[in-house]
């Protein structure tokens, strides 16, 4: 009896088509479409991680530069002129490639009759912008000058970019508070 050629043959070639399709040679596609699907949701990811990793640096920095300025100006209390504009000055030494007009500064402080007094909040243009010549030596006005052993309060903002590598991203402030006691 010869089988090729016949009805009983087509049939058993059908089967043998069907048996071969759960063959992951005949998905040939499957892996393109899988990664086209699950690598933008992972490239996602990775930059939301590297975002956020990196926006946690720039405020560990900024809360370094905040407390360097603070302490300079509690130190040097009764001895400059201008403590807003010396802690400004010192903030952006400490933060030599930032982007100083993102920055913003407040700062708050305690006269010798414990009045309390504050300036701010100031963007910054440039370190002459952020000035308190109220505060300082007390040759402007000794009422308001800063007093010693009492807090001086620095405020720092700065406006982020969380994805920088894009042309239009959301920002946020990441902000700072340092106090010290001017001596």
């Amino acid at each position: 009896m010869k089988l090729r050629g016949s009805k009983a043959w087509r049939a058993l070639l059908s089967v043998r088509r069907l048996r071969h399709s759960d063959d992951p040679e005949s998905e040939e596609g499957t892996a393109l479409v899988e990664l086209a699907i699950s690598l933008p949701i992972i490239l996602t990811l990775l930059t939301g991680a590297a975002s956020f990793s990196l926006a946690f640096y720039f405020l560990q920095q900024l809360g370094n530069a905040t407390s360097t300025g603070v302490q300079l100006v509690a130190a040097n209390q009764g001895l400059v002129s201008d403590p807003c504009e010396t802690a400004a000055a010192a903030v952006e030494a400490a933060l030599p490639n930032w982007t100083t007009t993102k920055l913003t500064f407040t700062m708050s402080w305690t006269d010798s009759t414990g009045g309390s007094h504050s300036e701010g909040p100031v963007a910054e243009a440039s370190s002459t912008t952020f000035s308190c010549a109220s505060a300082g030596d007390g040759s402007t006005d000794t009422s308001t000058a800063m007093g010693p052993n009492t807090p001086v309060v620095l405020t720092v903002s700065y406006n982020y970019s969380w994805l920088p590598i894009f042309k239009f991203t959301p920002s946020s402030a990441l902000t700072s508070t340092e106090a010290a006691l001017a001596y």
